[in-house]
């Protein structure tokens, strides 16, 4: 129902870490500064899936790239994100 961890990588701590409740899948990350990330994120839609509160798709250094199996497909800046999203139970 949940995971946690991180890595001390050239640039800085990546730290990830996701809980399910119910049908609300909660994800959170750091992405040290100089480096990217790509985030697969399990969804019903792309448009359900929040950061911080807000639509992902308004989020600052949030970009969609795609949807495919399930899963929205992100480009991450530098930066601590909160994503929500609802998966099937």
């Amino acid at each position: 129902n949940w995971a946690k961890g991180y890595y001390d990588a050239m640039y800085g701590r990546i730290e990830s870490e996701w809980k399910k409740e119910g049908n609300l899948f909660i994800y959170k990350t750091t992405v040290p500064a100089n480096t990217t990330a790509t985030l697969y994120l399990p969804t019903t839609s792309q448009k359900l899936v929040k950061e911080s509160g807000k639509k992902a798709a308004k989020a600052k250094g949030v970009e969609f790239v795609k949807f495919e199996n399930s899963k929205a497909v992100y480009q991450l800046s530098a930066g601590s994100y909160e994503f929500t999203s609802e998966v099937n139970e």
